[in-house]
């Protein structure tokens, strides 16, 4: 074997050992779905709720103002898991959906989070909007700070507020609420489809 021969090979050696270090080291990609919905029949005759206990994870991985913003993949509302959810909600009477928002993004561990922001109408005069954070270390991690913009109601607040975080479990229903309006998570492990081989000739 003559040495540029000999180069060559140690070169795809290195080059093949190399490739599967760095897929390792690339963030996992997980599809995020949030249904947000209105509680009809609250009534919390201005009591304040306290902000949920947490673990410190989200006030250590609170986005300043200037922090870059996360970039996603905002997914067809057609292929939603929480169809069922929403149905139920919609039968109910006491809740109405108000915007059902679903992206896939890469997933870092606390230190590289990002936040995605949301925003969204309602149709009936209120509007949504705030962030959401994802993040990955022992387990998966979603921080929500989202505010409900009512229409003027007078005897009722403008805006409402719901900012909670919750250690997640993939597949797994989570619920983020206050009495007036709330969320129903999950967050799914992308798998990308296999390739499937040509052989046409």
């Amino acid at each position: 074997m003559t040495n540029l021969l000999k180069v060559s090979f140690v070169a795809c050696l290195w080059l093949g050992a190399l490739a599967p270090a760095q897929a390792a080291e690339m963030p996992r990609q997980y599809d995020v779905e949030l249904l947000i919905f209105r509680n009809l029949t609250a009534s919390d005759n201005g009591e304040l709720w306290p902000r949920e206990a947490t673990d410190g994870w989200e006030d250590a991985a609170a986005p300043r103002p200037s922090s870059p913003l996360a970039t996603v993949q905002w997914l067809p509302r057609g292929g939603s898991r929480l169809q069922a959810e929403r149905a139920a909600l919609d039968r109910s009477g006491r809740y109405r959906t108000l915007a059902y928002l679903a992206w896939r993004q890469a997933v870092t561990d606390r230190a590289d989070a990002r936040p995605v922001p949301l925003s969204e109408r309602t149709g009936d005069g209120a509007w949504i909007d705030g962030t959401a954070t994802v993040a990955v270390e022992r387990y998966l991690h979603l921080a929500l700070d989202l505010q409900l913009h009512l229409p003027d109601t007078g005897a009722q607040a403008a805006q409402i507020r719901l900012t909670e975080q919750r250690r997640m479990r993939s597949r797994e229903l989570h619920y983020f609420d206050n009495p007036r309006f709330g969320v129903i998570a999950v967050i799914t492990p992308y798998e990308a489809p296999a390739s499937v081989p040509d052989t046409a000739r």
